[in-house]
């Protein structure tokens, strides 16, 4: 989406302050600092439309500030996300067949996922409670977004509308437009 659009989208949304964009410089020492290389979508908005959102007050989409803290308790970006493709569609089928029995925690979703702090992503959000959006900078899962919290996986048009059958995973710009429709109730 072109990002002159999207940041009048942004600042006419009720309640929404998009952060300044982020220097490119300001960029590129979070990326050394790191070891890691941010998503082209997500360097582009973070450079180009804003550094984090605030919605009415409290931070939505964190700012690289903000992550970069947040790092200093979580996992390591730099070292490999531990989900490949292959994890990424198990995890799929079994939320599927868990949902449609009625147990998201089943033992076959509890058995695919990872133990302790993910490695290789970044908080972008939290979506409330123990739920939290992340993007992924290393391995085959890199430039897509992931639920983590009390369960790990693919974020999905699903996720976000129950009725839609599309379980393909959300890149950055993707997964903006359904969360800030579905959170901030924005309108792109």
């Amino acid at each position: 989406m072109e990002a002159a659009r999207l940041r009048v989208a942004l600042e006419r949304t009720p309640g929404l302050v998009p952060r300044a964009p982020a220097r490119a410089d300001r960029i590129a020492a979070l990326e050394r600092r790191l070891s890691i290389s941010l998503p082209p979508a997500y360097r582009r908005f973070v450079h180009e439309v804003a550094d984090g959102l605030a919605f009415e007050g409290a931070s939505w989409l964190f700012s690289l500030e903000e992550i970069a803290r947040d790092l200093a308790t979580h996992g390591s970006p730099s070292r490999p996300f531990p989900y490949g493709v292959k994890q990424a569609a198990a995890i799929r089928t079994a939320l599927a067949a868990a949902s449609t029995a009625g147990n998201v925690f089943s033992p076959e979703v509890l058995a695919l996922q990872s133990v302790g702090e993910l490695d290789g992503c970044l908080t972008l959000a939290s979506n409330g409670g123990n739920d939290f959006s992340v993007l992924v900078v290393t391995g085959e899962q890199a430039g897509f977004v992931w639920r983590t919290g009390e369960l790990d996986f693919p974020e999905s048009p699903r996720l976000y509308d129950p009725r839609r059958s599309d379980d393909s995973p959300l890149d950055f710009d993707a997964w903006l437009v359904r969360w800030g429709e579905c959170f901030l109730g924005l309108v792109v």
